[in-house]
């Protein structure tokens, strides 16, 4: 019997720590989307930690009973203030159990409940007083439908409230719903703040209309352009601006902003070409800013990349689901192995594995394969599963004939003149300068930074002469893999070595001995989009790989991110990003000489899949980066820029122009 009572004793405590733990990650989870099952699940394990927890507090209460009577204290006053400090500590809020109510102070858990359902984050919206009504509302105790029904009354009342599964009115999409157990969820809290707060900034310039039918929207071929306060001569050095009025296909002037536009300056016979920085005034009127940077003629084309109401429909989708993607993860161990679906939103209504980052606050599950531990984890692929949460009619929009459209030339040619001998000498590029745009042009295939000098390395030799003596950290995706296959090409003398793995996304470490130089590039860590089994056995984020190194005069450390997380709701861009930019701050009190060098996305084709790849959302990843790198000690090889002005529409550029990429980041580690 002693025995028996023992070992439920054991299993009690056992099952209690294990609910404890599951609550704790699954408020975590939930704090990054209210969804219903995360939410039922949420209360299903509180319910039973509660019947776990009250077993004992019965036995405890039968007990006291008996002791207070025999002392004649039948009110029962020591025992109530004895209970009421027993229940507090457990950080379950009121639920009806299948056999009892939990009474628990109402002031511990109404803060949560104010938490989860109406407060709100972003400049647009504010906390709403606490009426007496909605007092008692929350206050009451509840099952898991009572407590939705009470959301929707406070809805009805006019109170704001996140409901599950759909965003208020009031421009926020998470909102901070755990219970301060310790205080890394206080950190993991400012962190949500951050995020929040460039959300709310990105989210404001986003368009929010919609449509009926498509000659509503706006049109290329209708919109007119034309040269704002135009000069009778123009020399290299001075500013152009054109403007540009959106019409919709029936003629009609538009009265909101929000298109996508592209603008670029060219000379085919020069092989020049610059891009041109766009405001959107939110009328329907744009102005383009362009730098006349070279001698000759120049052509001005400005592309309606997609309308208005396209932008509104790709920025709703792309924050409301994670359909995009279909995730496998491989678990092993010896003499087995089986696969079982992963990702970033799971349903919890089965068993899973979590793999939390808490300092990140980064986030990662799977199914739980049966008679496999959670550490077997070794490898993942991914697909695009080319579903859609667009209706037809958003759909018309993005089909290659109403995608990248040219407004009909409507400003001539005309001629730029070197006045004067003004030509300056400009410093080579250093680490410290701010992400502009434009930023430079291209002429005869090479990259003119506006404010610096950037240098060419042509031959092998002068490329050795800067790289020797340096270690080179570089992580991102197949645009910086570009690099290492250059330096294959080109760099004989350096030594590729074999790390047991497949795939271009494999790791590649390189060394040459002779000029103690060390090279190494892996692929950043999910979201990355891979067709076949890759490794996870060493994947790490950008901020724990910079974490890893220490850093000195000789390290240079470059990355870029952005194309994979395309096809994720933009949150989680804006959280790796974030997490970067702290993994430098570390890095730069440890080591304040090393360099870093950020690359921005490339332009793409744009030919298919529009929904989940459109340029669209790395033009949105390219405001994230200005605000979220900004005043940072870092150097800048613009991408974004670059490849909008050399115009290839190629994700992967050739070769002519990766050897510029590679000649900013050598100038800037040998500045």
């Amino acid at each position: 019997m002693v025995t028996g009572h023992g070992r439920r004793k054991r299993e009690r405590g056992q099952r209690v720590g294990e609910l404890f733990k599951e609550l704790r990650e699954l408020e975590l989870l939930h704090k990054q989307s209210l969804a219903v099952l995360t939410y039922r699940r949420l209360i299903r394990v509180r319910e039973e930690l509660n019947d776990l927890l009250f077993a004992k507090t019965k036995q405890r209460l039968l007990r006291g009973k008996r002791t207070l009577y025999e002392y004649s204290n039948k009110p029962g006053r020591l025992l109530v203030r004895a209970l009421r400090g027993l229940q507090t500590k457990t950080f379950i809020p009121r639920i009806q159990s299948s056999t009892v109510w939990l009474q628990v102070m109402v002031g511990d858990f109404g803060d949560l409940d104010f938490k989860l359902y109406d407060e709100q984050q972003g400049p647009d919206c504010g906390r709403s007083p606490r009426s007496d009504k909605r007092q008692r509302l929350l206050s009451r105790p509840h099952t898991e439908r009572v407590r939705l029904h009470r959301i929707q009354e406070l809805e009805d009342i006019g109170y704001p409230t996140v409901s599950a599964g759909k965003q208020s009115a009031c421009k926020c999409i998470t909102i901070e719903n755990h219970t301060a157990i310790d205080n890394k969820i206080e950190k993991a809290s400012e962190i949500q703040k951050q995020i929040n707060k460039i959300f709310s900034h990105i989210d404001a310039m986003m368009p929010k209309v919609t449509f009926v039918h498509i000659d509503n929207t706006t049109s290329a071929i209708k919109s007119k352009m034309f040269i704002k306060s135009p000069q009778k001569n123009y020399c290299v050095g001075d500013k152009l601006i054109v403007q540009v009025n959106a019409y919709d296909h029936l003629g009609k002037k538009k009265t909101y902003g929000g298109d996508y536009l592209r603008a670029i300056i060219s000379n085919p016979d020069l092989q020049a070409g610059a891009s041109g920085r766009i405001e959107d005034f939110k009328n329907g009127t744009y102005h383009v800013y362009f730098t006349l940077f070279w001698e000759g003629e120049v052509v001005v084309r400005v592309f309606l990349m997609h309308p208005s109401e396209a932008v509104s429909s790709l920025w709703k989708s792309r924050n409301s689901w994670y359909g995009n993607v279909g995730y496998l993860c491989k678990f092993t161990s010896p003499g087995k192995q089986v696969e079982t679906n992963c990702g970033f939103n799971l349903s919890k209504e089965e068993k899973l594995c979590t793999y939390i980052d808490e300092r990140d606050e980064e986030y990662f599950y799977s199914v739980r394969p049966q008679n496999f531990s959670c550490d077997s984890l070794t490898e993942f692929k991914n697909w695009k599963t080319l579903a859609t949460q667009l209706s037809p009619l958003e759909n018309s929009l993005l089909v290659s004939s109403r995608v990248r459209v040219e407004i009909p030339q409507q400003i001539s040619e005309f001629n730029v003149s070197r006045c004067g001998s003004n030509l300056e000498t400009k410093e080579k590029c250093k680490t410290g300068g701010k992400l502009e745009y434009p930023s430079g042009y291209f002429m005869k295939d090479i990259w003119y930074p506006k404010t610096c000098s950037m240098q060419t390395y042509h031959q092998a030799e002068e490329l050795n002469a800067c790289m020797t003596g340096k270690f080179f950290y570089m992580f991102g995706d197949s645009t910086t893999h570009q690099w290492i296959f250059q330096f294959e090409t080109k760099l004989k003398n350096i030594k590729f070595l074999n790390v047991y793995e497949n795939g271009w996304s494999q790791k590649h470490l390189a060394v040459d001995t002779e000029r103690n130089i060390h090279v190494l590039w892996k692929h950043h860590a999910r979201p990355f989009i891979y067709l076949g089994f890759t490794t996870l056995r060493e994947e790490r984020t950008i901020p724990h790989e910079i974490d890893l190194i220490g850093g000195n005069q000789y390290t240079i450390i470059a990355f870029n991110i952005g194309v994979h997380f395309r096809l994720f709701p933009v949150h989680h861009y804006i959280k790796r990003l974030y997490n970067i930019r702290r993994a430098i701050e570390r890095l730069f009190l440890r080591s304040p000489e090393t360099k870093v060098i950020i690359k921005t996305e490339n332009t793409s084709e744009m030919q298919v899949e529009y929904e989940g790849m459109s340029d669209f959302h790395a033009y949105v990843h390219y405001l994230i980066m200005e605000i979220i790198f900004k005043d940072i000690n870092v150097g800048f090889i613009n991408g974004w820029d670059m490849t909008t002005a050399f115009h290839s529409n190629q994700i992967h550029p050739p070769p002519t122009y990766v050897r510029n990429e590679i000649n900013m980041m050598m100038t800037y580690s040998c500045s």
